[in-house]
């Protein structure tokens, strides 16, 4: 017989992520990393990178994480408007997105 609360804790568990923005041109898309390194491509609205922090920032709160430190960017020299920006976000408690 199958104890119902081992049952409940073979569920997977939140884990910390990574995201990724990155912009060509108008465009700006979203991956998340995870700890194994799979990722997720997200849905990003905003067409600049300042917005696009704020949005998947407010995205990642309302899961149930947590920044750790700041968005950082990584612009490639000579890159014609190319770039990326990463951040770190821990789960806490309350985070509902799983893998």
């Amino acid at each position: 017989m199958t104890n119902t609360s081992d049952a409940m804790d073979s569920k997977p568990k939140p884990q910390p992520i990574e995201m990724w923005l990155t912009q060509k041109n108008m465009e700006v898309s979203c991956t998340v990393a995870r700890e194994d390194e799979t990722t997720t491509e997200l849905d990003v609205q905003s067409l600049s990178i300042r917005g696009a922090q704020r949005e998947m920032t407010g995205w990642a709160l309302r899961m149930g994480y947590e920044p750790v430190g700041r968005w950082v960017a990584e612009v490639e020299p000579d890159s014609g408007g190319w770039g990326e920006t990463y951040r770190r976000f821990r789960p806490t408690a309350a985070a509902t997105w799983r893998v």
